[in-house]
Formats: C-alpha cells, sequence, structure tokens
C-alpha cells in the first residue's frame, strides 16, 4: 500500500525544516492514511496536517478529503472534514492498523452523494427478507427525494411511490422526512406501509464512521444531496500534505 501513495511535503508558513529526526514521523502519518484508504477504497484521498503529532497521537489541525469513498456500500463522492485540537492513539499503534480518534475540539464535515450512487448501493442491498422490496429507485430534486419500487406483501406485490423531503438523526443518518406514500389502487393498513418504510430507513448510515462526525444540515439540488455540519470544512492551506491517488 505504501508504494501506492505519492506525498508531496511542503514546507508551512512556519518555515518548518525536516531534519533526520523530524522526518521519522512521516512514516506516521502515512500510516495513518492508509489506514482510511485500506477502510474505505477510496478514489483519491489527501491529508494536511498542520504540523507533526506528538507523541500521545494529538494533532493541531488536520483535514482530509477522500473521493470516491465506499461506507456502508454505499459511494459518497466526496467526504470532507476539518478537525482541531484532535487526539488519536499513539502513532506507534498506527502502523498495525490500530487507529481510534478519541476526540476532537472541533469537527466540521461535508458529504456529497449522488444519485446515482443510492441507486446502484439499492440494486445491490436486500430489504427485508420474507416481506421485501425490489425495483426499487430513486430519483433527487431540490424540492425533496422521490422513489417508487415493488414491496412484496405476504402474496401480494405492492407498487408504492415515495415523496419525501430529507433529515439528519443523531448527526450521522440520513432518514425520509414526512413522506408522503402513494400505492397502487389498495387500500392497505397504516402497520404494513409503515414496515416498508422501516426497512429503507436510515438511507444513508454513516454511525461506524471512523472520526467523530456530526452532520446537521441536508442540501438537495438535482441529482444529489449534500449532508454537512452547521458550518462547512474549509482546506488546510498552509501545511503538510499527502496525496494517495488509486
Amino acid at each position: 500500500m505504501k508504494s501506492k501513495f505519492k506525498f508531496l511535503i511542503a514546507l508551512t508558513v512556519f518555515g518548518l525544516l525536516f531534519s533526520n529526526a523530524s522526518l521519522s514521523f512521516a512514516d506516521e502519518v502515512n500510516d495513518l492514511l492508509s489506514f482510511y484508504v485500506n477502510k474505505f477504497t477510496p478514489e483519491r484521498a489527501e491529508l494536511v496536517i498542520s504540523d507533526k503529532p506528538d507523541s500521545t497521537g494529538m494533532f493541531n489541525d488536520i483535514y482530509l478529503e477522500l473521493t470516491g469513498v465506499v461506507i456502508e456500500q454505499l459511494r459518497l463522492d466526496s467526504l470532507k472534514v476539518r478537525m482541531r485540537g484532535v487526539q488519536f492513539n499513539e502513532p506507534s499503534q498506527w502502523a498495525s492498523g490500530n487507529v481510534e480518534c478519541k476526540e476532537a475540539l472541533s469537527v466540521l464535515a461535508s458529504g456529497k452523494i449522488l444519485e446515482s450512487d443510492i441507486n446502484k448501493s439499492i440494486a445491490n442491498r436486500t430489504f427485508g427478507e420474507g416481506d421485501h422490496w425490489h425495483d426499487l429507485s430513486m430519483k433527487i430534486a431540490s424540492s425533496g427525494l422521490s422513489g417508487r419500487g415493488y414491496y412484496k406483501f405476504s402474496f401480494l406485490d405492492i407498487l408504492i411511490e415515495i415523496n419525501s423531503g430529507l433529515r439528519i438523526v443523531q448527526g450521522k443518518e440520513l432518514w425520509l422526512n414526512n413522506p408522503l406514500i402513494k400505492i397502487n389502487k389498495m387500500d392497505l393498513p397504516d402497520y404494513v406501509t409503515r414496515k416498508a418504510l422501516s426497512q429503507i430507513q436510515p438511507l444513508v448510515n454513516l454511525q461506524e464512521f471512523p472520526l467523530p462526525l456530526s452532520l446537521n444540515r441536508v442540501e438537495l439540488s438535482q441529482g444529489e444531496a449534500v449532508l454537512s455540519s452547521r458550518r462547512l470544512p474549509e482546506p488546510l492551506t498552509d501545511g503538510l500534505k499527502y496525496i494517495y491517488i488509486k
């Protein structure tokens, strides 16, 4: 994996000079980036740090940008995270794949999801066992999300159409918000539609993402959704930069 990394290591505005001793931490930061590359198989990854971590794994300022990252079988077109006062576990443990982000004073994040990637993820997943969805697809527009699919319930094959807003739950999940349901020429008990909707919720789940994300808002445009914190993360322009290209 390390042989695939292309490093751009620049002087910071503070005039950092690399001695043999200071170069030793570069491998540790490489190990940190390798962990996220191995876990999420991005098409491109960029890690920028304001300065080297201390012996406990503390960074003053860090920026991570992943392109084409896969989380829970869903591709995110981009994921950007800016963190300050970040405490990881000890750098000596990173080479073995033991990486833990324990806390951060400030975390700003933004993730963009494409309609096409949502539908690819849906095509590869099974929603339910006995009662289940099939031929499910969704469209994203600035007005909200629309979807249609067939729900197999007992011996019935029910066409269900959904128009809905989207909302963030627990800072890491994307859910339908106040969905309007249209069912083809059938009057069904409420519990059937509730069960059908429960099988596709949440649409996006970032609970297992190994950084302390806290998302607050959803912005929709034609064909894509952007999930973000209240403020968007800005790149760290002055620092030590590490780039991975698949």
